[in-house]
């Protein structure tokens, strides 16, 4: 069996465009209002920030769709920017709208913010789009994190946390953020910060990967020679017990093909490619090749990446497969082989 995978091994990321986002995300943001922690002027500051997050994942060509979610002042959430919002003009029209609001009792949380997001993901997420939810918070409540971590199983979203200032420790920003938290956990200094670092912000949203369904080929019409094709697994319903399998099918042999537990965009800079293809022959004749991962079980994400070399007409398909399983089928066959031989 050890021949049949490759290690996982991984340094630091880089960012680039994907050609599998297609200019494409639905992006979801949380907002925490208290104002403990944000006055008049830091709101202003806060829409700027929103708005140049938006401008960044709204070049030409590109079909985002926004929503934003104030929480912590009001005790229901401020649905400000409704999801579907397709422009950055759009947003930025929506927040101009957006007032100081004074502390009621009983605000808001997380948790009801996230509980909405959830809730319009689940009416309107495209099914093969990037999912990301960006919170942005002086106090990040860690009580939010089993519905974080259940919102990435159930519905394959990224969640990404902006912390800001020092309350927002990178513990608890760590241990919110969807892993790898060295790409999805963001820590700045003040909302002046903020807005400096929101490009970083929108371009890191933009290089979140689309989710690759298992056992659901995908068609790509044309494939960008020289650049990375990146998608994301959901494995936590197949990992939970064991450890396992991933096979990575194409019918492109000459594609390098890259795989990471820790990198969302595995490339030939931070990770080892899988060398280890094998060869197979379709219906028609075309050569197809398989590259094999072993994963360890508890795993919740995997990172997929193979380098385009210009070819049209590219599918590629995934299946996964429990380990212990998969030995249990080899002894049937051996046992069967040699039930065979005995009644010969």
């Amino acid at each position: 069996m050890t021949l049949l995978t490759t290690e996982v091994k991984a340094e630091n990321t880089r960012g680039y465009i994907n050609p599998l986002n297609g200019k494409a995300v639905d992006l979801f943001i949380a907002v925490d209002e208290s104002n403990a922690y944000m006055n008049s002027m830091q709101l202003g500051l806060m829409k700027t920030a929103l708005n140049n997050i938006a401008t960044e994942l709204n070049p030409t060509g590109s079909n985002p769709f926004f929503g934003v979610y104030f929480y912590g002042a009001t005790q229901a959430i401020d649905n400000v920017v409704p999801f579907k919002t397709g422009s950055a003009g759009s947003l930025k029209t929506y927040l101009e709208i957006k007032q100081y609001t004074k502390a009621q009792t009983s605000p808001s949380t997380l948790n009801m913010a996230l509980g909405a997001v959830k809730q319009d993901c689940l009416t309107h997420c495209r099914p093969i789009v990037p999912r990301v939810t960006v919170v942005i918070s002086n106090l990040p409540d860690y009580a939010a994190r089993a519905t974080i971590r259940q919102m990435e199983k159930d519905s394959g979203m990224t969640v990404i946390v902006v912390g800001i200032g020092s309350t927002a420790t990178a513990t608890i920003v760590n241990q919110l953020a969807t892993y790898p938290a060295e790409s999805y956990a963001i820590p700045v200094s003040t909302h002046y910060e903020l807005i400096m670092a929101s490009s970083h912000i929108g371009s890191t949203v933009s290089d979140v990967p689309r989710i690759l369904n298992i056992n659901n080929a995908v068609h790509i019409p044309t494939t960008t020679s020289g650049v990375y094709h990146t998608v994301q697994l959901n494995t936590h319903s197949y990992t939970t017990t064991n450890d396992m399998i991933i096979m990575f099918s194409s019918n492109c042999p000459t594609c390098s093909v890259f795989g990471s537990l820790s990198e969302h965009n595995p490339t030939r800079t931070n990770t080892v490619a899988n060398t280890n293809r094998r060869s197979f022959f379709a219906y028609s004749g075309y050569p197809n090749s398989m590259h094999y991962f072993r994963v360890p079980k508890d795993t919740g994400r995997f990172f997929l990446s193979f380098l385009g070399n210009g070819m049209s007409g590219v599918y590629i398909w995934v299946d996964v497969f429990s380990l212990p399983n998969m030995l249990s089928s080899s002894t049937r066959i051996i046992q069967n082989m040699n039930l065979t031989k005995s009644n010969s």
